[in-house]
């Protein structure tokens, strides 16, 4: 079972904002995450889009993974990044601090067999859920 990766430092957008996304697609085929964020009106989720594209170009082009077409979303990690603090001055002399959050996000693709595949497929129809 070979793995593939792909890692996105330092992004302009809070954790909190990504999380909800990184767990729609966290445990599905690579296809079907695609597809769910390709519809996805979240500006986090063209974000994601992007980095699950290139996790599934690394994994094409490895000589681990035999076939593309049976990966799945094994790991969504997710993190926050350094903050930038930046000052507002306000009324009466009074200083608020300006929070620019970033964050840290890595998503690992594994090879599953067909069997497993399928397994998975069919439980996803009935609305059965895994962990």
């Amino acid at each position: 079972m070979g793995q593939a990766s792909a890692l996105l430092r330092f992004e302009r957008v809070s954790f909190r904002k990504m999380k909800p996304i990184a767990d729609l697609i966290r445990g599905k085929k690579a296809e079907v995450a695609e597809r769910q964020l390709v519809v996805s009106p979240r500006r986090t989720a063209r974000i994601m889009l992007k980095l699950l594209r290139s996790a599934v170009a690394n994994a094409e082009n490895s000589p681990e993974i035999g076939d593309a077409d049976s990966l799945f979303v094994s790991r969504v990690d997710l993190g926050p990044g350094p903050t930038a603090k930046r000052v507002r001055f306000k009324a009466r002399g009074r200083i608020v601090l300006i929070r620019h959050r970033t964050s840290h996000v890595r998503i690992v693709l594994e090879e599953r067999a067909d069997g497993e595949l399928e397994a998975d497929v069919a439980g996803a129809v009935k609305g059965e859920s895994k962990g």
